[in-house]
């Protein structure tokens, strides 16, 4: 088995310390790639989400993801994390600020153009991270969601929370995510 690409603790501090701070959308884009390591949504469900999945009076805390936006049309509900309704509430201030709307259809990710953020440019915003960050591994927006479940699999997670969380239709889809990685096999060699 292939073991899948993930970052480090140490590699997404260096992510998220590389944002461009003179990009006007460095909050979007700080945004996404919070939101996308703290929720493990796929993109297509990332970009899809609207301002009525997050904020119903409040910041909720849990995700519907919505029938329309989930693979195979498989709703689930996903917790959010004190650090991913952290960062939805600088993105609602952020978007508020450009005069997007906050209105529970308008999309939460907004464009430069103030349309709906498109998968193809959140790729291109990781992309540019990766290279501004200088780290080796290439990273992706479904780098991104392997990350979120490799860290809830070291952390303890079961598998069937795991599939659960990342609404995965079959459990071996989730197995791949039990992979050994070199600094498990040398804190188990130093354990002797």
């Amino acid at each position: 088995m292939k073991p899948v690409k993930y970052l480090t603790d140490k590699e997404v501090k260096k992510v998220l310390s590389s944002f461009w701070q003179d990009d006007p959308f460095h909050i979007r884009n700080r945004a996404i790639v919070i939101f996308a390591l703290n929720t493990g949504l796929r993109v297509s469900e990332l970009t899809g989400l609207d301002v009525g999945d997050v904020l119903n009076g409040h910041i909720r805390k849990e995700l519907e993801v919505r029938k329309e936006i989930a693979k195979g049309r498989r709703e689930r509900i996903v917790p959010l994390n004190e650090k991913a309704r952290q960062v939805i509430k600088e993105l609602l201030d952020f978007n508020e600020s450009k005069g997007y709307k906050l209105s529970e259809n308008a999309p939460l990710f907004v464009s430069r153009r103030g349309t709906r953020i498109s998968s193809r440019q959140v790729e291109n915003i990781i992309k540019r991270l990766r290279e501004d960050s200088e780290i080796d591994v290439s990273i992706t927006p479904h780098t991104l969601r392997h990350s979120f479940a490799t860290k809830l699999m070291k952390k303890g997670a079961g598998l069937r929370v795991i599939q659960e969380l990342l609404g995965h239709k079959n459990l071996s889809t989730t197995q791949i995510y039990t992979h050994v990685d070199r600094e498990e096999l040398e804190r188990a060699v130093n354990l002797i």
